[in-house]
């Protein structure tokens, strides 16, 4: 079993997990709680009074002194203290266009708080070795933000909250952490994650799996996917003709076929994201991140972007995209 026996074992667990994490003395749990309550009404009523409780502690001894965390925890806080944060909004999403396949934007004030760990850097590579002294997933502070760790298949799996989160039940899946790995994607990698992707979605309808390589969004480099569930189909699944989307971009049906693509990518040293679903595997090359002048709302692009999918932290950019706006900001990333 990958975590949960069906979505409502799964939804279950999600927020208790969610409920024990909050402590007097964790305010990085503090952010990341609060950050995933915001996704629809469900999560935000079952956590709003524990988020409410821990904050008026938190914000006790951050006034007394007495709060210890992260220079990056501490800074989200500060801004935290200027607003309401019972009157953060939910997720709200806009479609741009016309069309089933549609670009969207989603509003997610939390994502403007989100550090740029690596996403942010210039690389001149998409191979970097793993370094243990940067951020990596077996951080020992990390073991509260675990949702579910075990034996999935032939692999030990760890299974984070994302901290900042912007695709619904976001999750960070860790294959092999143990192997200290970087986040360079591999033949025996690869047809884990399909399978993955196509098994798990027969217990947790609409399960899926996004890859970023280094320089395509990728923040920290220690392999690690993104999971999420999603029934509705992204803007990528949905056009009639691949050919007429701005990037350039691969569907697979099949596992080998899939992989000699990304091993022909990996071998030119070009940057890609990888989007996994059901009987399906979308591979998009795309520019190194850095050389291009994005809008400000694309920057740090990875994996949900490319698949049509734009989030947006504030609300006067959410209500100005479109359609044109989306496509041509996407067209700067092809490698045409």
């Amino acid at each position: 079993m990958f975590i949960a026996k069906d979505i409502s074992q799964f939804k279950t667990l999600f927020v208790n997990k969610l409920k024990n994490m909050l402590s007097d003395d964790e305010l990085g749990a503090f952010i990341l709680v609060l950050a995933n309550s915001l996704q629809d009404e469900f999560l935000k009523t079952e956590l709003a009074t524990d988020l409410k409780d821990n904050f008026l502690v938190l914000k006790g001894k951050f006034d007394t002194g007495e709060l210890k965390a992260t220079q990056d925890d501490l800074d989200v806080f500060k801004q935290l203290l200027t607003i309401d944060i019972e009157q953060l909004p939910i997720w709200q999403t806009r479609k741009v266009g016309a069309s089933d396949s549609s670009w969207e934007v989603v509003y997610n004030v939390m994502r403007q708080l989100r550090p740029a760990r690596a996403s942010s850097q210039i690389l001149n590579s998409i191979i970097q070795d793993f370094d243990d002294t940067r951020f990596h997933f077996n951080k020992p502070f990390l073991k509260p933000e675990i949702l579910w760790q075990g034996e999935y298949g032939d692999k030990n799996v760890r299974v984070f909250y994302n901290k900042f989160p912007f695709s619904d039940y976001h999750l960070l899946i860790v294959v092999s952490p143990e192997d200290n790995s970087a986040q360079i994607l591999t033949q025996d990698m690869h047809r884990y994650i399909s399978t993955l992707a196509e098994k798990v979605d027969e217990t947790l309808p609409g399960f899926g799996v996004g890859f970023n390589s280094l320089a395509a969004g990728a923040s920290v480099n220690h392999l690690h996917f993104q999971g999420f569930i999603r029934e509705q189909k992204f803007p990528l699944e949905n056009i009639d003709d691949i050919s007429n989307y701005p990037l350039s971009v691969k569907q697979f049906a099949d596992i080998e076929s899939s992989w000699q693509y990304i091993q022909t990518l990996i071998e030119k040293d070009m940057a890609f994201n990888c989007l996994y679903r059901k009987n399906s595997c979308y591979v998009v090359p795309r520019k190194y991140q850095g050389t291009v002048d994005l809008p400000v709302w694309l920057d740090g692009a990875g994996w949900i972007d490319v698949a049509g999918v734009m989030t947006v932290s504030d609300e006067v950019t959410f209500n100005a995209i479109d359609e044109q706006s989306v496509t041509q900001a996407l067209g700067l990333l092809s490698t045409h």
